[in-house]
């Protein structure tokens, strides 16, 4: 059986997201539901090497219409 590859599930996943979270933003005005994300923080990280300092965060908001989005362009993947 061969396998298929990872870049069309990457970018479907992220379509998903995009389409789902505007949607949401959308329908979010109707059913107040859909309009409420759900925060995901990690960071954040800092990094001191004496002549340069970097610092980085990573912030994620998925709501119900997203994880709808990802569900669905998963599906659309799977069947093709």
């Amino acid at each position: 059986m061969r396998r298929k590859p990872t870049l069309p599930l990457v970018w479907s996943i992220l379509i998903g997201l995009f389409l789902g979270t505007y949607l949401g933003f959308l329908l979010g005005t109707y059913i107040p539901f859909f309009n409420h994300a759900w925060n995901f923080q990690l960071g954040p990280f800092s990094f001191n090497l004496g002549f340069m300092s970097a610092q980085f965060s990573l912030s994620l908001g998925i709501n119900a219409m997203s994880l709808l989005g990802v569900l669905f362009m998963l599906y659309v993947y799977l069947v093709q």
